[in-house]
């Protein structure tokens, strides 16, 4: 209110020089700019205050006030309902008492309009079915699509840095696999978007099969190497070692503590830790191996 104040006063005082009519042009202007920020049902009510903010308003400039029930539509509306900026305002204005659910349709609605961008022209009621499906989502879930380019760039960048790991551990577990890695995924993903003739959405599916298959299997080989190791203690156990002196046999000058000893001493001496590693890392190997290979 107060600055359409100043801003007629200041108006009054350029023109006050001027014709009439060309008065009223820059008034009638000024009011109308006014009005198209304010909402249709308190134009009345600012009317009536900007009158009296001007007692001595000049008679000949006319302002209709015209009352609800009026089924006839200002000239003033008219020219607002046409104005693309007035009717965003008036959007941005009623955007916090919206729901979820009219927002989503509001969105939609400008996206088919041509007026967002923030959906790609690329996106299908068929791409947005399948994303519903993967994720367990019902049919008329509402989704952001600026969210699902956020999801999109942290699952690109989990999988690159798995990946990564999980190749580089195979490669120090068996460095003579035959098994190797292909193309980076981060690359073959890029790829993929820019629609490379080379690369096809199987082949990453593909890929990212492949590293699957392979992070079960280590996993899987991981729980066995324990029982592995578990294998070593048990060759030094008593019983093991006794055993092994029964059926070695022995002098009977020698007594069967020491020759338990003296075998225990024996064993443990091919048991160093590069030993036992090696044949840990081996064991892990040839069960990654036969699990990728489906035996």
């Amino acid at each position: 209110m107060a600055a359409t104040v100043n801003r007629i006063r200041m108006a009054l005082v350029d023109l006050a020089d001027e014709p009439v009519q060309a008065r009223q042009d820059v008034l009638d202007e000024e009011i109308e700019r006014a009005l198209s920020q304010v909402v249709p049902d308190q134009r009345k009510a600012f009317l009536e205050e900007l009158m009296q903010r001007f007692p001595s308003w000049d008679a000949r400039v006319g302002v209709e006030l015209k009352t609800a029930e009026s089924a006839e539509r200002s000239a003033t509306d008219e020219r607002e309902l046409s104005d693309p900026n007035f009717l965003v305002a008036r959007l941005i204005q009623l955007a916090p008492t919206l729901s979820q659910r009219d927002r989503q349709v509001l969105i939609q609605r400008l996206c088919e309009a041509g007026l967002s961008r923030t959906e790609s022209t690329d996106w299908s009621a068929e791409c947005r079915e399948a994303l519903l499906g993967a994720l367990q989502l019902k049919s008329d879930a509402p989704i952001q699509p600026s969210r699902v380019t956020e999801l999109t760039c942290m699952l690109v960048e989990f999988a690159a840095r798995l990946d990564q790991l999980v190749w580089n551990t195979w490669r120090a577990i068996h460095p003579r696999a035959k098994r190797r890695r292909g193309e980076p995924l981060r690359g073959l993903m890029a790829k993929l978007l820019r629609q490379d003739v080379d690369v096809s959405a199987p082949q990453v599916k593909e890929d990212l099969d492949r590293l699957g298959g392979l992070i079960a299997a280590i996993t899987s080989a991981v729980r066995q190497a324990g029982r592995h190791a578990g294998q070593y203690f048990a060759r030094l156990s008593p019983a093991e070692i006794s055993k092994l002196t029964e059926m070695e046999g022995g002098g009977f000058l020698v007594g069967k503590e020491v020759r338990h000893w003296r075998k225990y001493v024996e064993l443990s001496a091919t048991m160093t830790p590069d030993v036992i590693e090696n044949e840990i890392r081996e064991a892990i190997a040839r069960h990654v191996e036969q699990l990728t290979q489906g035996t």
